[in-house]
Parts: C-alpha cells; sequence; structure tokens
C-alpha cells in the first residue's frame, strides 16, 4: 500500500486565511481518498497511524479508516448521526478539488443549504448578524442516521420546513441536498448504517393543485398577482430588449462611454445567441464568425472552464444573427479606438476594461476575463437600473424584474417561433423537453405577426423607435378678463 502524500499546495490557505493541511492516501479498496487536517502536527500523527494500520493488512486499515474500532469499544457504530454523515459527504465526495466532485458553485449552493437546515447552523441576516438556528435541523443532524433507511423521517422534516414558513424553492433545494447525501451514504462503503436513500422512498405527491400553492401563498385571496412571475419579465420580447439597450447607451454621466457600449453590446450577444451568463463572458474573438459562434469555454465559479452547466453547454456552435454581427464588430472597432486591445485570443468582454488592475489573467494567452465578482454583479449593477427606467413606461411595466437570464429565454422563445425545435435546442445547449417546460412562451408584443426569422423580427425591433415622443406643451391659456364692479 502506497504511503500518504502531501497535497500542493501544503497547506492550502482559505480565502479568511484559514490553513488546512490535505493529505492524499489510498483506502483499503485502492481508491484515491483525501484527508483533511487542521494542522501539519495532525496530518504527521495521521500519516503514522495510517502506516501503522497499512502494515496489518487490509482489514485493519477498513478499520482505521471507519473508525470501527472506537465505535465498537463505545456502543456507537450504528449511533453515526445524519450530521457527521453530511460533514463526510462534503469532505469525501462533494468537494470540487476531488475526482468526480461538485462544480464549485454547486458545491457552495448545496453546503450553504445543508448548513442551514441539515446541520442547524447559524442563520444571518441581511446584515450577516445571527439570527438563531431552525430547530427542526439541529433536530435533525441530531437523528441516527440508521432511520433514514425509512422514509418517516424524511417526511416529518418536510412537513416541519413547511410549518416553519420556508418557501417552496427551499424546501425543495434542502430536499434535493440531503437525498445526494442520502444516495452518497447508500452507495459508500463508509456509511455501513444506510443502505438506501429514506428520501427516494417517500413517493407520495407533494406538489398540489390547490390555488395557493400555485401562487405561493396563502389559501385566501389576494389583491395583488405575480407581477414578477409575468412573461414579459420572464422572457424578454425584442422590443423590451432594444428598450433596454437604448437605455444603457444613454448611461454615461459619470462613466466612460465605452462601458455603456459594452453593456448594451452584452444584452445583444445574450439575446442574439440565447446564451447562458457563463457563456457570453467566455466568449472569445476568434470563436466568432459571420455565420456562427462557437462557444468552448464558459467562467465558471470566475474561472475558465470547459464544462458548462449541461454536458450541451459546451463544444456546440450557435447561429449568429446578422444584427449581432454587426453589434460585436463596432463592438470591436471600438475597444480599438479606446486603446484596448482585442486580439483574436483575447475575450469579447475583457475584465480590465474598466480597471486594468481588475480581471483574472488566462495563462495560456494573456488574455483577461471577469472574476466571479464581476460576473455576479453586471446584471444588478448594469442591467436591472435600465429595466427599472424602462419600465416606467406604460408599455414596458410588465418587465421589471427581468434578469440576464430573461434574454436567453427571449430569444429562444421568438426562434421556435420560425424555427425547428430540434435545431433551437441543439444550438442553444438544452433539450427538447426544457424547451417545452421553460422556454417555448407566447409573447404577445408579436401576436399579431406571423413566423418570421429571427433576425427580422429583431431588426424591426431595433428600427422601429420605441422613444415615446414628447407631448407638446401646453398652448397658453388667454387669461380672462376681471369684471369691474362700479359703484
Amino acid at each position: 500500500m502506497s504511503r500518504p502524500w502531501k497535497k500542493n499546495p501544503w497547506p492550502r490557505v482559505g480565502k479568511k486565511g484559514k490553513k488546512s493541511y490535505l493529505l492524499g492516501y489510498y483506502d483499503h479498496d485502492h481508491r484515491e481518498r483525501t484527508k483533511t487536517c487542521a494542522s501539519a502536527a495532525l496530518a504527521g500523527e495521521w500519516v503514522r497511524d495510517y502506516n501503522r494500520a497499512a502494515q496489518l493488512g487490509p482489514e485493519s486499515l477498513r478499520r482505521f479508516l471507519l473508525d470501527l474500532d472506537a465505535r465498537e469499544a463505545t456502543g456507537t457504530r450504528e449511533g453515526r448521526t445524519l450530521g457527521e454523515v453530511a460533514e463526510l459527504y462534503f469532505a469525501v465526495d462533494a468537494d470540487p478539488d476531488l475526482e468526480g466532485g461538485l462544480a464549485p458553485a454547486t458545491f457552495d449552493s448545496y453546503k450553504r443549504s445543508a448548513r442551514i437546515y441539515i446541520l442547524g447552523g447559524v442563520r444571518q441576516d441581511c446584515c450577516r448578524e445571527p439570527v438563531g438556528r431552525e430547530p427542526f435541523a439541529v433536530r435533525l443532524a441530531a437523528l441516527p442516521v440508521v432511520l433514514f433507511n425509512e422514509p418517516h423521517e424524511p417526511r416529518r422534516w418536510r412537513e416541519e420546513m413547511r410549518a416553519a414558513g420556508l418557501n417552496k424553492s427551499r424546501r425543495g433545494e434542502a430536499w434535493k441536498v440531503l437525498s445526494a447525501i442520502l444516495s452518497w451514504a447508500a452507495s459508500s462503503h463508509l456509511i455501513e448504517e444506510v443502505s438506501t436513500n429514506g428520501c427516494l422512498l417517500a413517493t407520495e405527491r407533494t406538489r398540489s393543485r390547490r390555488r395557493s400553492s400555485r401562487s405561493g401563498a396563502s389559501g385566501r385571496g389576494s389583491t395583488g398577482r405575480r407581477a414578477n412571475c409575468q412573461v414579459a419579465a420572464w422572457a424578454l420580447s425584442p422590443q423590451a430588449v432594444e428598450a433596454i439597450r437604448e437605455q444603457m447607451l444613454l448611461r454615461t454621466k459619470g462613466r466612460d462611454p465605452i462601458l455603456a457600449l459594452r453593456d448594451a453590446t452584452v444584452v445583444s450577444a445574450q439575446y442574439g445567441l440565447a446564451a447562458r451568463n457563463q457563456e457570453i463572458w467566455g466568449l472569445r474573438w476568434e470563436r466568432l464568425e459571420e455565420d456562427f459562434a462557437e462557444i468552448l469555454q464558459v467562467i465558471s465559479w470566475g474561472e475558465l472552464d470547459e464544462y458548462g452547466k449541461t454536458n450541451k453547454t459546451t463544444e456546440r456552435r450557435a447561429s449568429m444573427p446578422p444584427l449581432l454581427w454587426a453589434d460585436l464588430q463596432r463592438w470591436r472597432a471600438a475597444l480599438r479606438a479606446w486603446g484596448h486591445q482585442a486580439r483574436d485570443v483575447d475575450f469579447v468582454f475583457p475584465g480590465d476594461l474598466g480597471d486594468k488592475s481588475r480581471g483574472v489573467p488566462d495563462e495560456k494567452t494573456g488574455a483577461v476575463h471577469l472574476t466571479k465578482n464581476q460576473c455576479e454583479k453586471w446584471g444588478g449593477k448594469f442591467l436591472t437600473p435600465a429595466v427599472k427606467k424602462v419600465a416606467e413606461r406604460d408599455e414596458f411595466r410588465a418587465i421589471l424584474g427581468a434578469t440576464p437570464y430573461s434574454l436567453r429565454r427571449g430569444g429562444i422563445s421568438v426562434r421556435l417561433r420560425a424555427e425547428d425545435a430540434q435545431i433551437v435546442a441543439e444550438e442553444c445547449g438544452t433539450s427538447l423537453e426544457m424547451l417545452d417546460r421553460h422556454y417555448a412562451f407566447a409573447m404577445h408584443d408579436l401576436r399579431r405577426l406571423g413566423p418570421r426569422p429571427f433576425n427580422e423580427v429583431w431588426s424591426a425591433a431595433r428600427n422601429t423607435p420605441s422613444t415615446p415622443p414628447r407631448p407638446p406643451a401646453p398652448a397658453e391659456q388667454p387669461q380672462r378678463p376681471r369684471l369691474r364692479l362700479v359703484a
């Protein structure tokens, strides 16, 4: 059996300066694993214990790694709690640094959800002040994991979350994380207490057809409607896209006009290619042609990655509308005229445009892409103000709440009016099922028009002035003469 080895960098320093010492080793089934220690001394002690157990044979090593001797001595072999198993899942299976681990964004989302709703961690308010723990999560984390071979405890936990007032989205996310933990535990030799996933045994229907469930409210009537869930904001029409672009181009007060043009071009690119947020930031000039755009890389969690959200995200070609091609050529010429390089290997939207000290350089090409913070903040910092300004007009009032992803949904919805659904699914990196469920929306702005090519519909929206003319100033009314009383 090979001896454990130090994994570079040693030690690993977190964002807050906390150090961790990672050791690589092979378990009794000769599978590569990772052990995290809080100090170098503890790491050395663990290595000595590992070598001593490995010299006695595979069975001794197995008992050491599973800590069976200690559990049998204390009578707690079957008493491992769900909280302990959850921590083990994030350490030895889900960690992005491990082979087959979760994507960084998914790992962060799962861990945040588990910390509050499964492990009973302290919640924080919007000002990052502690506000207490969820009682149902504290109880859940202390339960023996052997109970989760049956569906009773997952059902009870689900009802406790609902009684605590958690919305449907958070309940669904927490349920998904617990199911992932139990599925791993049932398939792993490390957790002998779990043989099946109790969440999968709770097969009763949880989706309700009640009005209150559909609206996300109580059973009693409400005076308001779901304004943020309207189709106009969920999938932007060509007219709304052009109104937003015009508003972005006007936002030059106190900032360089090149930044306003960048924001407008980002809107054009995401709408014209019907692309995801991470795909737009990973575009390079060398992958853009007059007819197609090749999507080979994405910016995921602030890092350049060849694998996107799904297996269809990268290594695909998307149609390039002529209107978008003209916008991109105008943007490239403006970049060069402004003094910024726009080589073939450079990113279409560089991360150091506003400040040379910002962005993340690519080691191979020297091109600079956006950081994780820049990618996450762009929508709220630049798109949302433009949407709010446009929504002040009566005809666009319903788009309030639109996000960058609304551009993708809108682009796909217009293409589906005139193109084959299979081609749209392939070029947009999705499936026919997802198109029908999340992207096929009827746009009232186009209801009087028959199916037309995407570029034609988009060009018509751009060529039609969307800024309403100012009303003429009211004419001065002649003053009414006053009557004079004569005595």
